[in-house]
């Protein structure tokens, strides 16, 4: 028998047995539909169940020799479940930072900042110890977005990619925002990309929420299913099987192996970062998709040899500071 299928069945013996003391096994095992053999497997897990907290007199009192030598149930102490629910300081600490962010991401709702105001009324002043920042762009944005999304209305986006990449003004049909990564993210239909993306909030310069409403589109990503999914550039490197390390230590978002090397598929996000990451290849870098990424790691390496002087150049171009 499947362990949730044993605890659906424990939940709802509780308060079965508050309310029949003495029951026989037998008629236990018929009103639930099992054998009189997993209802006495049953009293010997609830025995040891109660309180969180785990101390003798926060567990069920069951007579368990009775229960195998008789057969009757006496449960006692199962009031316990009546007491008043107390919060502990880690639980407390939790929610107060589950809360915040809520807050911060959902553009300040009533019912998210309600929640937080009555449960700071009742922990009182609390230093949580934990401080969480996240990039959430705008409060007037979220609360744009919100609207939109909750009335299915068509956004224009000012938005302004990673480095050294133009501002561009997608038209989104937005369905919903997320945090991930310390980043809070749009996700909806981009229009002028026909597919789903993703947007980050602090990259959005400006909002227009048209006059249009859509249908809700089938097929919206799972959250954590795309890696830099408001990245709308890829750089594809051929790589020496030597370099396969790379393909497992970045993100990626395809990889095929050959026989003699690997070709992969970075989500471009930024000039700088794939330049650092062909120098660092070197020579195990055999082709580069990317025509400005690989003139960019040119340049680097010559500037990096210009501090060489005749065969100490030769020697250390000879050692591969930049392949492909």
């Amino acid at each position: 028998m499947r362990s949730s299928e044993q605890l659906t069945r424990l939940l709802k013996l509780v308060p079965y047995l508050q309310q029949h003391q003495g029951v026989s096994v037998r008629q236990v095992a018929q009103d639930f539909g099992v054998t009189a053999r997993q209802v006495v497997t049953d009293i010997e897990v609830l025995q040891f169940c109660g309180l969180p907290e785990g101390y003798h007199q926060d567990l069920f009192d069951v007579d368990i020799d009775e229960v195998r030598e008789v057969g009757h149930i006496f449960f006692r102490n199962a009031d316990v479940l009546a007491r008043p629910m107390r919060m502990r300081l880690q639980e407390a600490t939790s929610l107060l930072v589950a809360l915040d962010l809520l807050v911060e991401t959902s553009g300040g709702s009533e019912a998210s900042s309600s929640a937080l105001a009555k449960l700071r009324s009742v922990v009182g002043e609390v230093d949580p110890a934990v401080s969480v920042s996240v990039a959430a762009g705008r409060p007037e944005h979220r609360r744009l977005l919100q609207s939109a999304i909750a009335d299915s209305r068509v956004v224009e986006l000012r938005y302004q990619g990673a480095v050294r990449t133009p501002t561009t003004r997608p038209v989104v049909e937005p369905m919903r925002i997320r945090v991930t990564g310390g980043y809070a993210y749009l996700d909806g239909w981009s229009r002028n990309r026909d597919d789903w993306r993703s947007y980050r909030l602090d990259r959005i310069a400006d909002i227009t929420v048209w006059d249009e409403n859509f249908e809700a589109r089938p097929g919206l990503p799972e959250v954590g299913d795309r890696w830099f999914g408001d990245v709308s550039r890829e750089l594809v490197l051929e790589l020496a099987p030597e370099a396969q390390w790379a393909a497992e230590y970045y993100p990626v978002t395809d990889r095929e192996d050959h026989d003699d090397h690997i070709s992969v598929t970075f989500p471009l996000a930024s000039t700088v970062w794939a330049t650092a990451l062909l120098l660092r290849l070197g020579q195990a870098v055999l082709d580069v998709s990317d025509a400005e990424v690989a003139r960019a790691a040119a340049d680097d390496a010559r500037a990096a040899l210009a501090h060489y002087t005749g065969q100490s150049a030769q020697s250390a171009l000879a050692d591969g500071t930049a392949g492909g």
